[in-house]
């Protein structure tokens, strides 16, 4: 299992590096089949009788990420807020006409929770794809999220099933803080090289990659509370010895929004 875990990895890590240095709209190709394999996931894992949701969610998701896209390339000059809302207003006026009364407030919510979950994490791995400021121009700040995210899941998979002895929430038994504490450890570790190669190592990265990791175990845990609500094991099985889409990016669909509000709003 964990030797098919490591080869899974490491594919994984080629094929990512790959349409990373292809250029921005390979990357952004590569997450549009993410979105809609994650939304694929989503349908099936929770089990729902509404077949046409995935089309649905495909739909609108599509429209976001592209919109997101061009205006990231300067191919676009119309507002985040815009899109978002057109969006979320589309979605109202689906269920306005096709939902049944019985069904309208599940259906609704269930549509939202995978916008903003899946779609929210995809938009902002493009936005650090494509981040302009200093010192993280030219994939640096997308790469600071992955390294440390790695980093964190990494840290706490092996540290907690070496040393985990202290369980942390019944929603999750798997997880220990022994495992928690591997992963801060590991993610201020590997933050704080990157930042140094980079030559712009302070304090503010060490609590980066501390908080980074904190966010990482919430995707972890969102994610199995969801698992758990809808009674399966694994969102799917595409990657062998990973699961699905769903289990590999939770941590990033958290860490993402996180990283980008940081560098924005607190790097000078």
């Amino acid at each position: 299992m964990l030797l098919k875990r490591v080869i899974s990895a490491i594919i994984g890590i080629i094929l990512v590096l790959f349409f990373i240095w292809s250029g921005s709209l390979p990357f952004a190709i590569l997450l549009l089949l993410v979105n809609c394999l994650a939304f694929y996931e989503y349908n099936a894992m929770l089990k729902t009788s509404y077949k046409n949701n995935w089309l649905l969610l495909i739909s609108i998701s599509i429209f976001i990420i592209i919109a997101t896209y061009l205006n990231s390339r300067g191919l676009l000059s119309i507002k985040p807020a815009f899109v978002l809302t057109t969006a979320i207003y589309a979605l109202f006026i689906y269920h306005i006409f096709m939902t049944d009364n019985k069904n309208f407030l599940d259906r609704l919510a269930y549509n939202l929770l995978g916008l903003v979950y899946i779609t929210a994490g995809v938009v902002f791995l493009l936005l650090l794809r494509d981040y302009n400021l200093a010192p993280f121009r030219e994939t640096k700040a997308l790469w600071l999220v992955l390294l440390t995210t790695w980093a964190a899941d990494t840290g706490a998979y092996f540290i907690g099933m070496r040393f985990g002895k202290t369980k942390f929430i019944k929603k999750s038994p798997n997880k220990s803080l022994e495992g928690i504490f591997g992963g801060i450890v590991l993610a201020i570790i590997v933050a704080s090289i990157y930042t140094s190669v980079l030559g712009i190592f302070s304090f503010r990265w060490v609590f980066y990659a501390f908080f980074t990791a904190l966010v990482s175990v919430l995707g972890d845990l969102f994610e199995s509370s969801l698992k758990r609500a809808t009674g399966v094991k694994d969102s799917g099985n595409i990657i062998p010895g990973h699961g699905g889409i769903l289990d590999r990016l939770d941590s990033l669909f958290f860490t993402a929004p996180f990283t980008y509000f940081y560098l924005l709003y607190l790097i000078p």
